[in-house]
């Protein structure tokens, strides 16, 4: 699947003249200063109203870059959209959806808190910004960047975003993970034109636009999201292995941000989203003292070590494709109701922001159901269920494994 994001990736950005960004030579930093708002309890949230920012200037992109960050976690912790119009060039569509995604995210993370439908993250943890070079870059993701015209005067900027181990921050920061932004220069003034990480693909860096919501709007769309439901009927193992969700979470809370050796490593071009579910539903299969080595608790279909894989064991569709087929040796459980989730269940998610609505391309993996709390690859970090704005999901519970 992550060949047709290629795909559409290239139809996105054949024909546009290259640009000629600047890697070196960046001056000495120039970051506003602004007093950190207080963080706020649950009850102390303050009625809807719209954040506004002036940025008096950003005379350095890394200025503009620490600003961006720090005014998206202003809106993420508040729940109340802000105006980013003074970070952003809105010639570029892109950084519109930025604005719009942005938006629908505190407004979804509002209403789940005023009704409680799930735990939603009020505290802010601190972060930090490591600038890299053009060559620490582990994928070829300039090849495409440089076909797009920026304009004269463009910069690339290249970064990772690290926080406390075990913490979810707001997925734009996309911990652990290469960032790439592209800076415009206008009247004295850097402005983001262009932000890439993994999995901004399926947020908002993509030929359709990510369209405003009105309220009312939302609150359906949550409140089908958060009805409830049956618990999923009780299966009876069809095979000898029998599941161990705490188990598949204990894997996850090692190897989410940083990955097990012993496995082949897709890389975050690619995605690395169902290789790191399927190394986690492993555990929660293996019996003591297995290892990937030998292949000991996986399935001819489904397996994985140091040098690679399966499909089923690394693509979302086709590992959904394989456990629903009926030749297949894992028995699942498959439900799309909040209030029946548990720990060790897996996530598919879709975004409503591709073209293919219905079609499912990331993989997570829930390591704390009271929160919902879930662990990811690509990028390597936690994030809350109640964060997934502008997506569709399923929950995967397996069952049994006959290998």
């Amino acid at each position: 699947m992550k060949i047709l994001a290629l795909f559409f990736t290239l139809l996105m950005l054949f024909g546009c003249a290259p640009a000629e960004p600047v890697f070196n030579e960046i001056p000495e930093q120039e970051i506003i200063e602004k007093p950190e708002p207080q963080i706020l309890e649950p009850e102390e949230i303050p009625k809807p109203e719209k954040i506004q920012y002036i940025i008096p200037g950003q005379k350095n992109p890394e200025a503009a870059i620490t600003n961006y960050f720090h005014v998206l976690y202003d809106s993420y912790i508040s729940m109340l959209p802000a105006d980013i119009s003074p970070l952003i060039d809105k010639n570029f569509e892109m950084m519109s959806n930025v604005q719009n995604w942005s938006n629908l995210l505190a407004m979804r993370r509002r209403i789940i808190f005023e009704n409680n439908y799930c735990y939603v993250e009020t505290q802010r943890f601190p972060y930090t910004i490591t600038y890299i070079t053009k060559r620490e870059l582990d994928d070829q993701r300039m090849d495409y960047v440089d076909m797009k015209d920026f304009g004269e005067g463009a910069v690339a900027i290249h970064f990772v975003v690290e926080g406390i181990d075990g913490k979810a921050y707001p997925p734009i920061f996309a911990l652990n993970s290469q960032h790439t932004a592209i800076l415009t220069f206008e009247n004295g003034v850097y402005k983001i034109a262009y932000h890439y990480f993994p999995g901004s693909e399926g947020k908002f860096q993509n030929d359709l636009p990510v369209n405003p919501m009105e309220r009312k709007e939302m609150e359906k769309l949550l409140e089908k999201e958060f009805g409830s439901s049956e618990e999923p009927a009780f299966a009876e193992p069809e095979f000898e292995r029998i599941y161990n969700g705490e188990a598949a979470a204990e894997y996850a809370l090692s190897f989410c941000e940083e990955h097990n050796p012993e496995f082949h490593f897709v890389g975050d071009w690619y995605g690395n989203c169902m290789n790191f579910a399927s190394q986690c539903i492993w555990s929660g299969f293996r019996n003591e003292g297995e290892t990937a080595k030998y292949h000991e608790g996986m399935t001819k279909a489904w397996y994985c070590g140091k040098s690679g894989g399966t499909l089923e064991w690394s693509s979302v569709s086709r590992f959904w494709k394989w456990a629903n087929s009926e030749k297949t040796d894992m028995q699942i459980l498959v439900f799309n109701k909040t209030d029946a989730v548990k720990t060790g269940d897996i996530v598919h998610i879709g975004s409503y922001a591709c073209e293919e609505e219905g079609k499912f391309t990331h993989a997570l993996l829930v390591v704390e159901s009271e929160k919902l709390l879930l662990a990811q690859n690509s990028p390597a970090c936690f994030v809350y269920y109640s964060d997934l704005v502008n997506n569709y999901a399923r929950f995967i519970r397996p069952v049994s494994l006959d290998a």
